[in-house]
């Protein structure tokens, strides 16, 4: 898989890419993570990127001649290809999201900066995609977020696999939070770990985990319980 990043701010995002999994992950060839400079493709010797909003207003906007020139630039021709533009105006990213990305032959990702990018840029995208609502100085962030989600989801790239089969979001296929973790030691200051967890019965314990997926997630995101897939 090729992941292609295009940016204003490289220096935001490159050494996220250098570090733990992610750097594992491309050195077993698993995933291409390319960074481009958008200011590569700027409409003079300034670095020209953006320009004033017609209509007037805040900020300065993105130039579509300039993200259309990036964008054939990087394109790579694959069986699934997927651009996308980070945006607060996007749909919002989730676990189901990053499961479709991961499936991708190529991934490119418009980091949105400034006042946001010319409205046409919509035409040469597939989504727009938020991380959340909020509002952020630039996309970089989001983009690397959606990376990383991205990219522990591709086989082989976590030493266990299965470590992505029951997670939050993902319990017995259906969409809850993960059930309490514990470990060492088995009591600190009063806190006692479970007893089902240290008594051995496999069966038991599933069936724990099981309750306690559903009980986190009527306690802390009961908005899921609805739309638990």
């Amino acid at each position: 898989m090729k992941i292609s990043i295009i940016t204003l701010f490289p220096k935001m995002i490159s050494g996220f890419f250098e570090e733990s999994i992610i750097k594992r992950a491309q050195e077993k060839k698993l995933v291409e993570v390319e960074i481009i400079n958008l200011r590569d493709f700027a409409i003079d010797d300034y670095g020209t990127v953006d320009d004033r909003p017609y209509g007037g207003g805040a900020g300065m906007v993105i130039r579509v001649d300039v993200v259309h020139k990036a964008l054939q630039k990087v394109k790579n021709v694959g069986k699934n290809l997927k651009v996308i533009l980070t945006s607060p105006k996007g749909k919002q990213f989730n676990q189901k999201k990053a499961q479709e990305y991961s499936k991708s032959d190529n991934l490119i990702i418009i980091a949105g900066h400034y006042e946001g990018v010319d409205e046409r840029v919509t035409e040469f995208i597939d989504e727009e995609v938020s991380v959340g609502d909020f509002i952020l100085t630039g996309g970089e962030l989001p983009a690397a977020m959606i990376t990383d989600s991205v990219v522990r989801l591709i086989p082989g790239v976590l030493k266990k696999e299965e470590a992505t089969i029951n997670e939050t979001f993902n319990i017995q296929g259906k969409k809850l939070l993960e059930y309490p973790q514990y470990t060492r030691p088995e009591e600190f200051h009063g806190l006692k770990v479970p007893k089902i967890l240290t008594g051995g019965n496999h069966k038991e314990i599933e069936k724990w985990k099981s309750e306690k997926a559903v009980e986190e997630t009527k306690k802390k995101r009961s908005d899921l319980i609805d739309t638990k897939k």
